[in-house]
C-alpha cells in the first residue's frame, strides 16, 4: 500500500486533523449525524438525498473511525450545499466497504480519506471484499464505488490543499471560489486538469500564464481551457525528446528545427475520439489552434521571463530569447479554410419542417424536455448564439421607453437582455415581439414548478436550468445537452432541404446565419443588422452578409438591361449574371448600373460610364439615374453662368466640356424614358431595398415589417 507523498498540497496527520476540525465547524448542527436519511436530516437538505424506489434507505457511518466519519459526513453536507444530490444507495455501500477495509488493515489503516489516492483506496476495498466473499466486486459495482469515492476525494483534496489556487493541479471553480471568473461564464462549471501535463516546467508555465490571464481578464475560463489543451498536445510531443528545459534548445537554429518538427507532428495526427471523423486528419483550424497555443504561451513568457522565473522558481525561463517570441513564419501555420456561408442558411422549406416538428422535444413519447423546445424556439426567432439563450437571466425582459398606450401589441413590445460573453462592449439587448415574451413567460412558470419543493427563498438565477446537480437553481441549461437532443431530433424528423440534402440543425449557429440572411434579404440596412446581431463593426456583420444566390439571381433577372444608348442588351440575362459574378465583382458594380468590362482589362473612361459601351443598367437604378440627370442639368447651368460672368459671352455648343455633358444628358434622358416605359417580366414593382443603399426604392411590405422588427 502506497501512502500519498507529502507535498505542498497534502499534509501530515496532525495538519489534517486541524484542517478537519475547521471543516467540521462549517457543518450545521443538524447535519452532524451518524445516520443520514430523509427522516434524520433537516428539511432544507432532505431533497438532497437521492432516493430510489423501494424501502427508504440511509447512510450509516457508525463503523468508521471518527476522522473518516467526519470527512464523509462533511462530504454529504458539502455535495448538498453545492446543489448536488447524494446517491444514498452507493454512498451507503461505500461507507460499509470503507469500514471493512479499515478493520482489515488494523494498525496500518489510514485515518483520513486523503491519506491514500482514489486508486489505492479502490485496490484496498477490492481486496477486503475478496477476503469476505472469495470474489472480486463486479465491474459495475466497482465503477459505482470509484465514482462516489472520487467525488468525495476531490472535495477533501481541495479543502485540505493550502497552496495558492493556481498552483493546484486541478482547477475547479465549483470547489474553489478564489478562482477568478466572469459573472456569466458558459464553461464555468468545467474543471481544468493541469495534471495532464507531465513535464513539470511546462505545467508550471501553463499555471502561471493562465493565472495571470484570468486575473487580468486577458483570458476567459473557456480560453484558458483551450490553452491547456494545446499544451497537453505539446507535452506529448516533448515526451520523446531530450529537451533541456523551458528554453527548449541551446541554439536558436535548434529551437527552430524543434518547432518545425512539432508542426509536422501535429499535421500528421489523426482524430482518435470515437465518432464519424475518427481516424481522419485534424482540421486546419485545429492544427492552427494547437500551434498558436504554444506560440502564445512562449510569447507571454518571453515578455515576462524574469517575473515568471521568480514566481515559478524556475531560472530556465530567463533563457528565453527573441527566437522564442515567434516560432512560425508567415504562411507556415494553416489558415482557416473558407467555406460557403450559404451552406449555413436553412432554406424556408426545411425551416418550416423543423418548426412543425419542434414539439417532439417536449412530448412524453418524444424527448421529454420542455426547456429544449423553448430554447430552440428562441434560437429560431431571435438568432442569438446558443450560450446567450442558455445564460438568460431569470427575468431577461426590459420595458420599452414608451407609455403602455403607445406600444403596439402586434409589434415590438419589450427588450430582451442577454449575456454578451463573446464580444466585450458589444450590444446586449434586442427588441422582441409578443410571441417571444410568451415563450419566456411559459419557461418562467415551468422553472417555478421545478423548484417548488426547494422551499421558500429559492429563486433560480437563470431562465433555463440545468437538470442535474442544480438544487439551488444557480446552474444554466447545458448547451452540450441541447445539441445532443437536437441531434436526435434531426434524426427523427429527417429534415431535407430543397436539394434533398439532410439538414443537421444541431449546429445551432445555422439559426443565427438564417436570421441574419433573412434580415439582409428583406432589405434591412447593414448597420441595423449589425446592432441586432450584437457586433461592434460592420466587418463582423459582413461575415453573415451573404445574401442567397437565388435571391441575387432572381432580383437581377427581373429587369430589362439597357446599354448607355438605351438599346436593350442582346446578351442572355443568365449568361450576363454569370459573367458579372455579382458575389465576387463588387468593384464593377456602379451606383447606377454594372460594368461589363472583363476583369483583367483596365478602364480608360474615367467616370464617363454613360458614354461607354460596356455600361448596362436596369429599372432598379431609376432613382440613382434620375438624381444623376438632375445634378447634370444643375452642373451645366452653374458652369454656363460662371462662364458668362467671366467672359461676358455664352458658352458655345462646340465647347468640349459642354458637349460631353450634353452627351451624358442625352444618354440619361433616353435611358430613363425607356426604363419608365418598361416593367419587370413578372409584373413586380421596384427591387427590394438593399442594405446601405439609401436612394433605392422601398421594398415589399414584408421587407418593411422585417426592418421594423430589426429595429
Amino acid at each position: 500500500m502506497n501512502r500519498r507523498p507529502s507535498t505542498a498540497g497534502s499534509a501530515d496527520a496532525g495538519t489534517l486533523g486541524t484542517a478537519l476540525s475547521a471543516l467540521w465547524e462549517t457543518v450545521p448542527t443538524g447535519m452532524r449525524l451518524t445516520y443520514f436519511s430523509r427522516d434524520t436530516v433537516p428539511a432544507q437538505y432532505r431533497d438532497g438525498l437521492g432516493q430510489r424506489r423501494g424501502r427508504p434507505l440511509g447512510v450509516d457511518l457508525s463503523g468508521l473511525p471518527e476522522p473518516i466519519h467526519k470527512e464523509l459526513a462533511w462530504c454529504i453536507f458539502r455535495i448538498i450545499e453545492l446543489g448536488g444530490k447524494v446517491d444514498v444507495t452507493h454512498t451507503r455501500m461505500l461507507a460499509r466497504w470503507l469500514a471493512d477495509t479499515v478493520s482489515d488493515l488494523g494498525s496500518r489503516a489510514p485515518q483520513s480519506l486523503a491519506e491514500l489516492s482514489t486508486r489505492d483506496w479502490q485496490q484496498q476495498m477490492a481486496l477486503s471484499v475478496r477476503r469476505r466473499t472469495d470474489a472480486l466486486p463486479g465491474s459495475a459495482t466497482a465503477k459505482d464505488m470509484r465514482q462516489q469515492l472520487t467525488r468525495c476525494h476531490r472535495l477533501l483534496t481541495a479543502a485540505y490543499d493550502t497552496r495558492p489556487w493556481w498552483l493546484r493541479e486541478v482547477w475547479d471553480p465549483n470547489l474553489d471560489p478564489r478562482i477568478p471568473q466572469r459573472v456569466h461564464e458558459p464553461r464555468g462549471r468545467h474543471s481544468i486538469h493541469l495534471d495532464r501535463i507531465a513535464t513539470g516546467w511546462l505545467r508550471g508555465g501553463a499555471q502561471w500564464h493562465c493565472k495571470v490571464g484570468l486575473e487580468t481578464g486577458a483570458l476567459s475560463w473557456g480560453t484558458a481551457q483551450l490553452r491547456v489543451d494545446t499544451l497537453v498536445a505539446f507535452d506529448v510531443f516533448l515526451a520523446g525528446r531530450d529537451v533541456p528545459g523551458p528554453w527548449l534548445a541551446n541554439e536558436p537554429t535548434e529551437v527552430r528545427m524543434l518547432m518545425l518538427d512539432y508542426l509536422g507532428h501535429i499535421s500528421a495526427r489523426r482524430i482518435d475520439r470515437p465518432g464519424p471523423r475518427q481516424g481522419q486528419p485534424l482540421s486546419r483550424a485545429r492544427i492552427s489552434a494547437l500551434l498558436c497555443g504554444v506560440e502564445q504561451l512562449y510569447g507571454f513568457m518571453h515578455d515576462n521571463r524574469d517575473t515568471a522565473a521568480a514566481a515559478l522558481s524556475e531560472p530556465g525561463w530567463r533563457r528565453l530569447g527573441s527566437h522564442h517570441a515567434v516560432f512560425f513564419r508567415r504562411g507556415e501555420k494553416p489558415g482557416r479554410q473558407r467555406r460557403t456561408r450559404e451552406a449555413d442558411v436553412i432554406d424556408p422549406g426545411a425551416f418550416t419542417q423543423i418548426m412543425a416538428g419542434i414539439g417532439v422535444l417536449a412530448e412524453e413519447g418524444g424527448l421529454g424536455d420542455e426547456q429544449a423546445m423553448r430554447i430552440l424556439m428562441l434560437l429560431a426567432r431571435t438568432g442569438r448564439r446558443v450560450n446567450e439563450i442558455c445564460l438568460l437571466d431569470r427575468d431577461p425582459l426590459l420595458a420599452l421607453d414608451k407609455p403602455p398606450s403607445a406600444i403596439d401589441a402586434d409589434g415590438l413590445v419589450a427588450r430582451l437582455h442577454y449575456q454578451q460573453t463573446k464580444i466585450h462592449g458589444a450590444p446586449d439587448t434586442i427588441l422582441v415581439d409578443q410571441e417571444t415574451v410568451a415563450i419566456i413567460r411559459a419557461q418562467q412558470q415551468w422553472a417555478d414548478r421545478a423548484l417548488a419543493n426547494r422551499g421558500p427563498g429559492t429563486t433560480p438565477k437563470y431562465l433555463f436550468l440545468a437538470a442535474r446537480k442544480n438544487r439551488n437553481g444557480d446552474r444554466p441549461y447545458s448547451s452540450g445537452r441541447l445539441r445532443q437532443l437536437l441531434t436526435e431530433l434531426a434524426r427523427r424528423l429527417d429534415v431535407r432541404d430543397s436539394t434533398g440534402s439532410f439538414v443537421d440543425f444541431q449546429r445551432t449557429h445555422r439559426f443565427r446565419h438564417t436570421k441574419a440572411t433573412s434580415l439582409l434579404n428583406a432589405g434591412v440596412p447593414l448597420h441595423v443588422v449589425q446592432r441586432y446581431l450584437g457586433h461592434l463593426t460592420p466587418e463582423m456583420t459582413m461575415v453573415y452578409a451573404h445574401t442567397l444566390a437565388s435571391t441575387h439571381e432572381a432580383e437581377f433577372l427581373r429587369y430589362r438591361k439597357l446599354t448607355a444608348d438605351a438599346r436593350e442588351l442582346t446578351i442572355d440575362p443568365r449568361d450576363l449574371y454569370d459573367m458579372l459574378a455579382l458575389d465576387q465583382r463588387t468593384d464593377r458594380i456602379l451606383p447606377n448600373g454594372w460594368c461589363l468590362l472583363p476583369p483583367r482589362q483596365a478602364c480608360t473612361k474615367g467616370n464617363a460610364c454613360l458614354t461607354c459601351d460596356k455600361f448596362t443598367t436596369d429599372a432598379t437604378f431609376l432613382p440613382e439615374l434620375t438624381t444623376q440627370r438632375e445634378r447634370t442639368l444643375q452642373l451645366i447651368d452653374q458652369r454656363q453662368a460662371a462662364f458668362h460672368a467671366r467672359t461676358g459671352q455664352d458658352m458655345g455648343e462646340d465647347n468640349v466640356w459642354l458637349a460631353g455633358r450634353h452627351q451624358e444628358q442625352h444618354a440619361l434622358d433616353t435611358i430613363i424614358a425607356t426604363l419608365q416605359q418598361t416593367t419587370p417580366a413578372d409584373g413586380h414593382g421596384p427591387a427590394v431595398r438593399g442594405a446601405g443603399t439609401a436612394a433605392r426604392a422601398a421594398g415589399t411590405s414584408h421587407g418593411g415589417q422585417e426592418r421594423s422588427n430589426a429595429r
